[in-house]
């Protein structure tokens, strides 16, 4: 039988447990705040399975949260 998940970043349905999403890159594991292991983000959706730290009160709600591109201008003409 195939699992499948929904990504937490693009929504897509995906067969099978990737490390990231294949469409947007999101990683699907959380880092515990607390004693810093990982697992992935539909296991456990609100404790560490490890220490039991509350994952929500640090605001950690699914994957390492990525890092905003800059948006870039079009470039100034020249003349």
């Amino acid at each position: 039988m195939t699992e499948w998940n929904k990504c937490p970043g693009c929504g897509i349905t995906i067969s099978g447990v990737p490390d990231y999403c294949p469409n947007c890159g999101e990683p699907w594991t959380i880092e515990c705040p607390n004693c810093s292991i990982t697992w992935r983000f539909w296991e456990y959706p609100k404790f560490c399975p490890n220490c039991g730290a509350p994952a929500e009160k640090h605001g950690v709600t699914r994957g390492k949260q990525r890092q905003a591109v800059p948006e870039v201008g079009k470039p100034k003409a020249t003349t």
